[in-house]
């Protein structure tokens, strides 16, 4: 076992060339002297390595030393934390009951039984300062809050947010002067819906971009769910994602989509589940002032990532969906868990609730907006005894609407698309 090849950072003077930092590593530099594990999640590829090489590089810039500062990815090794330990003590001759150690432990979902492993060093050694990653999110939080209550905070890392977008296409000055920009900005959104991971932002060739976004998909469907998940057939679980590609805020009729399949309502939704635990897919429920009640009502699904669409779809022009992937964005980057349809069909397309506030929110993705636009939100409003609602519009002031008595504010979806 050979160590030094996931740790370059013990050659001398040896730094990792990341440059460009997404805004996410702020918070985990708050977390460097916690004594808590900081566990990481999130989808492949959006960079949750990447951060953990800068935060690497921080710790050196706080002379800490090299050898004091360990990675390891479980992505193709499979050790238990007893032989890796072992390994550590000999390959750096550094002394764990004693020395401040910051360990790194990427994709730890594949570890057998982690949560059990990694409880014993964290109680035994208190001078060890965990970070870990996973990219499945409702396992690894079972996981965690089964034998590692307390000890945990987690963090979801999403895609790329417009912003950042901008930033690694170093086009900053667009946000800064959107009056000016207003053309390009626009250009660079519509581009930016179907590039929401970092290697693909400076890509001209959208053939390379969908080829780079199937190759993230296909590695989670075929090589890392069946690790985890008992899953039959993996074809079926692409064969879902492809048919909510097509339609992002599908309605979810578990007996109309086995019969397509060929596959009973049961297994849908047990794959369904599967899919969101692997950060494929986000399942949203029909929002009711009783939460209960939300979760045995219908449903809707979007992919986690609105680059996923195009890509599945093999099509980056398709000017009649734009609005859909818009919304597949901006639930991307949010935390939204409710939609509202009433038995009279009329939708509001999320609902946000922050702090025990509700605050419909529906996406326009259009260049004029009537005032049937603002119904929804009204009903939404007047049923639920609220006072204001949120509408995302293509537009660069926001503006609040007097409706009927309610206030509706529009806000860019340039704006609405940067996470704090």
């Amino acid at each position: 076992m050979d160590l030094l090849k996931f740790n370059r950072h013990w050659n001398p003077g040896f730094r990792y060339e990341f440059p460009i930092k997404r805004k996410f590593i702020q918070k985990l530099e708050q977390h460097l002297d916690t004594r808590q594990i900081i566990e990481l999640t999130g989808l492949r590829r959006v960079g949750k390595t990447t951060l953990f090489l800068q935060l690497i590089n921080k710790l050196l810039e706080r002379r800490i030393m090299p050898q004091n500062i360990w990675y390891f990815s479980f992505d193709e090794d499979k050790y238990n934390l007893d032989e890796l330990f072992t390994q550590f003590k000999i390959q750096t001759r550094r002394d764990i009951n004693t020395e401040n150690i910051f360990i790194f432990f990427d994709e730890i979902q594949k570890l057998d039984k982690f949560q059990a492993q990694l409880k014993i060093y964290y109680d035994l050694y208190p001078n060890l300062k965990f970070f870990i990653s996973g990219s499945t999110s409702l396992y690894i939080k079972k996981k965690t809050q089964e034998s590692l209550a307390g000890r945990v905070f987690s963090f979801e890392l999403k895609p790329l947010d417009f912003e950042e977008y901008l930033n690694f296409r170093e086009l900053d000055n667009y946000l800064a002067m959107p009056e000016i920009y207003q053309n390009e900005l626009v250009v660079e959104f519509e581009s930016y819906l179907s590039r929401q991971f970092v290697e693909t932002v400076n890509m001209d060739d959208n053939s390379f971009v969908r080829e780079y976004i199937l190759g993230i998909i296909k590695r989670i469907i075929f090589e890392d769910i069946p690790i985890i998940f008992p899953v039959d057939n993996p074809e079926v679980l692409y064969s879902i994602v492809k048919i909510i590609a097509e339609n992002p805020g599908l309605y979810l009729h578990y007996e109309n989509l086995g019969n397509d399949l060929k596959i009973t309502s049961k297994t849908v939704s047990k794959y369904i589940s599967v899919l969101e635990q692997a950060f494929i897919v986000k399942v949203l429920y029909n929002y009711s002032a009783n939460q209960i009640t939300s979760e045995k009502k219908m449903k809707r699904v979007y992919l986690s990532s609105s680059s996923f669409c195009p890509a599945l779809k093999g099509d980056f022009y398709d000017s009649e969906n734009t609005g859909l992937l818009v919304e597949n964005a901006l639930l991307s980057l949010k935390s939204y868990q409710f939609f509202w349809r009433d038995p009279y069909n009329h939708e509001v397309d999320f609902i946000e609730i922050n702090n025990k506030s509700v605050v419909p929110t529906e996406v326009k993705y259009k260049s004029k907006i009537r005032k049937s636009d603002y119904n929804n939100l009204y009903l939404f409003m007047k049923k639920f005894g609220l006072s204001k609602a949120l509408m995302v519009v293509n537009s660069m002031k926001p503006r609040k609407i007097d409706y009927k008595g309610f206030t509706i504010e529009e806000k860019s979806v340039f704006s609405m698309m940067i996470n704090d």
